[in-house]
C-alpha cells in the first residue's frame, strides 16, 4: 500500500502544554485552559452549484422547497496572532475561498462568537495566509485572545508539545505528543523546512497552533503523513520562525515578492549526464526559457547547466529558488553556467515572480 502525505484543511487544529519551569501533567489542564482561547475555527462559505443533487430526485426536493445549490464551506484552524485581529492560518485552508470567490470567510472564538475575516495576504510557496477579523462595525472585536509566538529555532527533538484544534469538526480537541525531527523535506516546495511531531493531528487541524510547554506557539499545523487519510503517528507543522519572515511583507503587499530568473529547469542527475554527455553530474539544466524574463534578456540558452547562483552552488533544483529568496526583486546576481565545454558568468538583474504564475509555478524559477 502507498504512503501519502496529505493537507490538513477541512476540519482541526493543535495547541500547547505549560507554563514555565518544569512540566508535569498536572500542569496541562491549566496550559490548555490558558492557550485555548488563541486558536480559532476557520470556516469558507461559497456558492456550489448542485453540490446536493442526486438523480432522480430533483422533484422531490423542489416539492419541500430544498434548493440543490447550496452554500457549502470548507474547514481548518488558525490561531490569533496579535491584538490587532490578524490570524495565521495555512495558505491551503483559505484556497478555496480564492478559488471559488466565497461569499465569506467565518472565524470562530472559543467563546462561540464568529466574525468574518478577510485575506490579507497569502504565500502559496510557504503555504501561509494572513487574515484579519473585523466585527460588523469594521472594528477589532473585544476580548480576543492572541497567542504568544515562541521561537522554533530552540526547539530540540523530544520536546513536549500539545495539538489543540477541530479535528473533524470536533472543536477545541486536545492532543499531545513530541518534537519528533526537525527541517523535514517532504516534497511539498522549495522551502519545505518542517517540524516532525506525533502529537494527533487530522483533516481539520490545518492551519493550527502547535504549542511548546511554555505556552508559545512554535508552529503552524500542515500536513500528515498517512496511508488511509487519517492521523498515522506522523504530522508536520510549519517552523513558526519561518512564518514570521512573511508576515511583514503579507501585511504590506499582500504577498511575498521574490525574484525570478524566467526559466524553466530540470534538476542534472548522474545518469541523466551520462545519457546526454552533459560533462556534469549535478546543477540544473535549463530546458526552455521565459520570453523577455531575466535570464532570456541576459542571453542564457536552453542546455545551459547553473551551478552557482550568487557565490552559491547549486546542486538541487530546490536550491535555486532558495538561494533567490535571499534575494530582492531588484538585485542582480552572477549566475554560473557550464555551457558544453565553457564556463560562462552572467550578471542577472531579477524581477519579481509575476503573482499570476503562482499557481502554475511547477518547474518556472
Amino acid at each position: 500500500m502507498k504512503s501519502f502525505i496529505f493537507c490538513i484543511a477541512c476540519f482541526a487544529v493543535s495547541a500547547a502544554t505549560a507554563a514555565a519551569g518544569p512540566f508535569t501533567p498536572q500542569d496541562l489542564p491549566d496550559l490548555i485552559e490558558k492557550v485555548s482561547p488563541s486558536a480559532v475555527h476557520i470556516s469558507t462559505k461559497f456558492d456550489q452549484r448542485q453540490a446536493f443533487k442526486v438523480n432522480g430526485w430533483g422533484d422531490f426536493f423542489q416539492y419541500f422547497g430544498i434548493p440543490e445549490d447550496q452554500q457549502t464551506g470548507s474547514l481548518g484552524s488558525g490561531f490569533i496572532m496579535d491584538s490587532d485581529g490578524f490570524i495565521l492560518t495555512n495558505y491551503h485552508v483559505v484556497e478555496q475561498a480564492i478559488d471559488n470567490k466565497a461569499v465569506e470567510i467565518v472565524v470562530t472564538l472559543k467563546d462561540k462568537r464568529q466574525f468574518e475575516a478577510r485575506i490579507v495576504g497569502r504565500d502559496s510557496k510557504t503555504d501561509i495566509a494572513l487574515l484579519q477579523l473585523r466585527d460588523p462595525a469594521g472594528k477589532v472585536p473585544p476580548g480576543i485572545k492572541p497567542g504568544v509566538m515562541g521561537s522554533s529555532d530552540k526547539l530540540r527533538i523530544g520536546e513536549p508539545v500539545i495539538a489543540i484544534g477541530n479535528p473533524f469538526g470536533l472543536d477545541y480537541s486536545v492532543s499531545a505528543g513530541i518534537i519528533s525531527s526537525k527541517n523535514r523535506n517532504i516534497g511539498q516546495g522549495p522551502f519545505d523546512n518542517y517540524l516532525q511531531t506525533d502529537a494527533a493531528i487530522n483533516p481539520g487541524n490545518s492551519g493550527g497552533p502547535l504549542f511548546n510547554t511554555k505556552g508559545e506557539i512554535i508552529g503552524i499545523n500542515s500536513m500528515i503523513f498517512s496511508r488511509t487519510g487519517q492521523f498515522g503517528g506522523i504530522g508536520f507543522a510549519i517552523p513558526i520562525d519561518d512564518a514570521k519572515a512573511v508576515i511583514t511583507n503579507l501585511k504590506k503587499f499582500g504577498r511575498v515578492p521574490r525574484p525570478w530568473i524566467g526559466i524553466i529547469s530540470r534538476q542534472v542527475t548522474p545518469t541523466l549526464a551520462y545519457s546526454y554527455g552533459l560533462g556534469r553530474e549535478s546543477g540544473i539544466i535549463i530546458i526552455n526559457l521565459v520570453q523577455s524574463a531575466p535570464a532570456d534578456r541576459s542571453e542564457l540558452q536552453v542546455g545551459d547547466i547553473i551551478y552557482e547562483i550568487g557565490g552559491k552552488k547549486i546542486i538541487e533544483q530546490q536550491e535555486v529558488e532558495r538561494a533567490l529568496a535571499k534575494l530582492k526583486p531588484t538585485d542582480n546576481v552572477e549566475i554560473t553556467v557550464q555551457r558544453g565545454r565553457k564556463t560562462i558568468k552572467k550578471l542577472l538583474k531579477l524581477e519579481e515572480f509575476p503573482p499570476q504564475l503562482n499557481r502554475v509555478r511547477e518547474g518556472v524559477i
